[in-house]
């Protein structure tokens, strides 16, 4: 449909992944729309990843939010900014992205009532995204032909789902046992996707308290295909070279940060999950590539999770430890890139990963 709105679309991540988000419907049948992810916190830390907000209205059902059947065409925005995602998902990125209550608001009628019947709706007046993207389009452009065909497709979609299970709507599936609810699913029916990686990091120079990466060293466990690269820095000291295991000669002839960005990125593959042994890790990766991976796991915090679905006392908190108090066997594959201390506490994740994997799936 050729319409003359710009449509942006902040989605949560999980809503991505999502059976039947219908901000799919909106990507496949508008001719002028974006889908924005907040994968890893990214548009959280960096708003301007939304564009130029000039001329952006918010649709958010705010107490000042305008009606968006009340506007003049004078009054109607370029470019409307929807937020896709559960309700409680939309509320936190609405709180936590900054710029977005400063936007004008607009909502939509009163009276508009949601014929979503796959995904229960928490209130009456709750839509869909994309029943709410055409009754806003309607009204701002209600020139704009096809339209109905984008609920047509909806509502065709929601039929042919709805036959399959004799009409009843959702139907949940049996909760998992408890053990396996510990273990996030990238680590059991995901598995295959799976890239653990290990890095080091130093002091930024150029932002106070910020660290900044100095090696990057990983594994998909699928395939055994490895990483490492070491990021060249002229201002880290001697000592903390020799603490991280690498040599100075490593770190002079290291590659720059865009290019550590270009070869990272080529090595993840779409629908890769990401796992580490702590968020810093991850959190250090997410603020330095664009990739977008779907999703990312704490090794630490799934298995401080698992002990207490066992009721078992917290083991000490190192990786070393939790290997040698599992008694977790040596890999067949071993880690052969990086420097000593890199190649270990590699593979002690990957120990601890196979390890997360195993105890999930004897729970399925």
């Amino acid at each position: 449909m050729d319409n003359q709105t710009e449509i942006a679309v902040l989605q949560h991540p999980r809503e991505r992944q999502h059976a039947f988000g219908t901000a799919r419907l909106a990507e496949l049948g508008l001719s002028r729309v974006e889908v924005i992810v907040d994968h890893v916190g990214r548009v959280r830390k960096n708003p301007a990843l939304l564009g130029a907000l000039e001329g952006t209205a918010l649709l958010y059902p705010s107490p000042a939010a305008r009606d968006v059947t009340t506007l003049q065409p004078h009054e109607r925005p370029a470019r409307l900014l929807v937020i896709d995602g559960t309700w409680h998902h939309a509320r936190t990125l609405y709180r936590d992205v900054p710029g977005l209550p400063a936007l004008p608001h607009l909502t939509l009628p009163s009276d508009a009532r949601s014929a979503f019947a796959i995904r229960k709706q928490p209130r009456e007046y709750c839509l869909s995204t994309i029943e709410a993207i055409v009754l806003a389009l309607r009204s701002l452009e209600p020139d704009t032909r096809g339209l109905d065909d984008l609920i047509g497709a909806f509502m065709t979609m929601q039929r042919e789902q709805l036959s399959l299970v004799g009409g009843r709507g959702r139907v949940r599936k049996p909760a998992r046992p408890r053990p396996s609810r510990a273990i996030p699913r990238a680590l059991v029916e995901d598995f295959a996707s799976l890239v653990v990686v290990y890095a080091e990091s130093t002091l930024d120079g150029g932002t106070l308290g910020r660290r900044a990466l100095l090696c990057c060293s990983a594994e998909r466990i699928a395939t055994g295909e490895q990483f490492h690269a070491v990021i060249r820095h002229d201002a880290v000291t001697d000592a903390h070279i020799e603490h991280v295991g690498l040599k100075r000669e490593a770190v002079a002839s290291g590659c720059s940060l865009s290019e550590f960005r270009r070869s990272w990125s080529a090595f993840l593959r779409p629908g890769d999950h990401l796992a580490a042994w702590n968020h810093g890790t991850l959190a250090l990766l997410g603020r330095l590539t664009e990739h977008s991976v779907r999703s990312t796991v704490s090794l630490k915090g799934a298995y401080h999770n698992l002990q207490r679905s066992r009721a078992v006392a917290r083991q000490p908190g190192a990786l070393e430890q939790i290997v040698a108090n599992e008694g977790l066997p040596p890999r067949e594959r071993g880690v052969g890139v990086g420097p000593p201390r890199s190649r270990e506490r590699l593979d002690g994740a990957l120990r601890l990963a196979e390890y997360l994997h195993r105890c999930g799936s004897r729970s399925l």
